[in-house]
């Protein structure tokens, strides 16, 4: 981390604006100052916890990708609280009874923002781009499952052909990561996607207008916009001129920028602000429990030490997550113990105390493995080599509370005589090492409001290098028999019953180790009107208001 000193001899970034305070936003409203520091009316200043690996949703992995990018690039369907499928590019779709065909009517008069028509053709084109070997996508192509062509039937009719059943497509529709680029963008722009600006043009009522990478983007109100889904709390064209999306990765900077009054939402305030912050004049809190999946500690099962269940379960048995969780996060937040999150549909209660925190029992399993000597610095070994497991994180995504949690379990590893290795890399090498399975650990969270999320990460076809998410390198036929069936379920409760057996085999065999249940903890300015959380807890910026 920088030091005040060196901090300061940079450029005035908007991280350095947020932690200086007034006097420094004062000195930066020249005229060539960002829009973050010359705030005019309509413009909401939005502080995110995190940049986005990719500006492009079709080759992303990070869920603020999805977050952002929802006021400008649109989705067939729409998903309601309480998890119903509604129209919204798409007036109605039917399903074919082998499950194999979704064919969706068009809605009529959408246009993208640089002109062009929203329709059949437009389907097809971004259908295509997310499953193309170049995007390399990482979240879409999962979403999209087992994709085998779109078909143009007409201008406004859409035939979405899948190789075997997808249950979970329709939900997947709703979601950013397919949501639709203009064909003209994917035609001539498709390198530029991911880096955001002017070349994300999709429906919405918002366009891209720049991007200042690390620091800041900005998005501008569509004035011709009348298509709102059915779920809106209004419609016609947004209630703001535009939104300045500042990137404030640091947890400081956040709550001193929105309890400055430089921004006026603040999203993925720290669990150990909250109580703070709660009550606080000209502040408010708007809460909302993250579905998907925990954070949660992937474990490599395709190498060792952890190919062997015993040491899955000696790792598990060695670390009190309830302690760390409640240390950390000082009761904000709850420990996890299943691999969906209680706020997903599907969620196994009865996996509530599965197991145990025992160093004893870790002990036991170690030494059964043969990791009974101890080397000068009381690391366990075996043959005279030491117990070390490795964790790639990703500097520019990773949270600071999750990384302090990886500190929290290194320590507790090292409690019984494992010593963990927290492996700082850039994005490129991660993908590298995660590709390769060169990894012992890997960790992160996974928003999604449906179960078929564990789909993408635990299925043996899901592996990074096949464009998913199995970060622990599953290869179990129970678990793809499993998962196959509720992806071809057509009744729900068989569906979700199916998932949780899924759940229960994942505890069974410790794969993963669930960590802790995060909260979306949103703090807004009184002047704010109108914001709220949507099915999985991100930002409605299309009605949001400012005084």
């Amino acid at each position: 981390m920088q030091s005040r000193r060196t901090f300061l001899r940079g450029p005035l970034t908007a991280t350095a604006v947020a932690l200086l305070g007034p006097a420094a936003l004062t000195a930066c409203s020249s005229d060539s100052a960002p829009p973050s520091a010359r705030s005019a009316g309509g413009t909401l200043r939005y502080g995110a916890a995190v940049e986005p690996d990719s500006w492009d949703p079709h080759a992303a992995s990070t869920s603020i990708t999805g977050r952002l990018l929802r006021p400008v690039l649109e989705s067939l369907v729409s998903i309601a609280d309480d998890g119903t499928v509604r129209p919204w590019l798409a007036d109605s779709w039917k399903v074919s009874p082998d499950g194999l065909t979704y064919t969706f009517s068009l809605r009529s008069g959408v246009t993208f923002s640089d002109g062009a028509t929203f329709d059949a053709e437009a389907v097809k084109a971004n259908f295509d781009h997310i499953v193309a070997a170049k995007t390399a996508s990482k979240r879409a192509a999962g979403l999209l499952g087992p994709y085998r062509k779109t078909e143009v039937v007409d201008a406004h009719t859409v035939a979405v052909h899948l190789e075997a059943p997808h249950s979970s497509f329709l939900q997947a529709a709703g979601s950013t990561f397919l949501g639709f680029h203009s064909p003209a963008a994917l035609r001539d722009h498709a390198a530029d996607l991911s880096s955001g600006g002017k070349y994300v043009v999709g429906t919405g009522p918002f366009t891209f207008a720049s991007v200042t990478p690390g620091q800041q983007a900005v998005f501008r109100r569509r004035a011709d916009y009348a298509w709102a889904p059915t779920t809106a709390t209004h419609k016609g064209k947004a209630k703001l001129e535009s939104v300045v999306v500042l990137l404030l990765k640091e947890d400081a900077a956040r709550v001193g920028a929105i309890t400055s009054g430089q921004v006026d939402v603040a999203e993925q305030i720290p669990a150990s602000r909250v109580a703070g912050l709660r009550g606080r004049d000209g502040l408010e809190l708007t809460r909302k429990a993250i579905p998907g999946v925990p954070y949660t500690y992937y474990l490599n099962t395709t190498r060792a030490p952890f190919d062997d269940v015993r040491a899955r379960r000696a790792v598990r048995h060695a670390i009190d997550l309830a302690g760390i969780t409640k240390g950390l996060f000082q009761g904000v937040y709850d420990r996890a113990w299943g691999p969906l999150a209680p706020s997903t549909p599907g969620h196994d209660s009865s996996l509530a105390k599965a197991w145990t925190y025992s160093r004893a029992k870790a002990d036991e399993l170690l030494d059964d493995l043969g990791y009974t000597g101890r080397d000068a610095a009381g690391y366990r070994t075996k043959d005279g080599r030491r117990l070390t497991v490795e964790q790639p994180y990703v500097k520019t995504f990773v949270s600071a509370q999750n990384h302090t949690f990886d500190v929290g379990v290194q320590d507790a590893l090292k409690q019984v005589g494992i010593e963990l290795k927290l492996l700082p890399l850039d994005s490129a090498s991660s993908i590298e090492r995660t590709t390769k399975g060169d990894y012992d650990l890997f960790a992160f969270g996974w928003q999604g409001s449906d179960p078929s999320v564990l789909q993408t990460l635990y299925s043996s076809k899901q592996q990074f290098a096949d464009g998913g998410a199995n970060g622990s390198r599953v290869h179990d036929e129970r678990l793809d028999d499993w998962l196959e069936q509720a992806e071809a379920a057509t009744g729900a409760e068989q569906r979700l019953e199916l998932y949780r057996k899924v759940q229960r085999r994942i505890v069974e065999q410790a794969y993963s180790i669930p960590a802790y249940i995060a909260t979306m903890d949103v703090a807004h300015r009184d002047r704010v009107s109108g914001l709220r959380l949507d099915v999985e807890a991100n930002t409605d910026f299309y009605g949001i208001g400012v005084a």
